[in-house]
């Protein structure tokens, strides 16, 4: 009996230790969990509701960008093209983070009101940096208007891509 009684009060104090926050290092130096916890889940968003888009043929310009805080994120993009009535026009647009990207072309010929757009890259940030939405006009230069812009970043404990079968 004496020798079931400190092990349940090292049980006792180790769950009150993790109900209060406190018992991390406990745990962890018993090696019963990771050895240091995981970065908090965060959210980051930025939007811009309006813009114009104009550039050269081939050329790319600066929609948005969102700086981050150093972190391993999931990172998306949403945009709106409202390409008038009658117009033909092709857009790419690029979500950069570090080397990481997405590509998105659209083709749009005017005959839809709104054209959506999304994009998704992950990356691992070692310091804070920023990841930048591009877009420019493809084959002939041009001026779109584009709306409800949306860059929003997901912060991660761990990221995983891989090439899918």
């Amino acid at each position: 009996m004496n020798r079931k009684t400190p092990r349940r009060h090292r049980m006792v104090f180790a769950l009150a230790a993790l109900a209060t926050g406190t018992g991390v290092g406990l745990v962890a130096t018993a090696g019963t969990a990771q050895s240091a916890p995981p970065a908090p889940a965060a959210v980051y968003s930025g939007f811009k509701n309006q813009f114009t888009l104009t550039t050269v043929a081939n050329g790319e310009r600066e929609v948005g960008r969102l700086r981050l805080p150093a972190g391993s994120y999931t990172i998306f993009a949403k945009l709106n093209l409202d390409v008038a009535s009658g117009g033909n026009q092709h857009i790419r647009c690029f979500l950069r983070a570090g080397g990481d990207f997405d590509r998105s072309i659209a083709n749009h010929d005017g005959t839809i009101a709104f054209m959506p757009m999304s994009l998704n890259v992950v990356h691992t940030f070692a310091a804070p940096g920023s990841v930048v939405l591009r877009c420019g006009h493809v084959f002939a230069g041009g001026s779109t208007p584009v709306s409800f812009i949306k860059i929003t970043a997901i912060r991660a404990s761990s990221l995983s891509n891989t090439p899918m079968p």
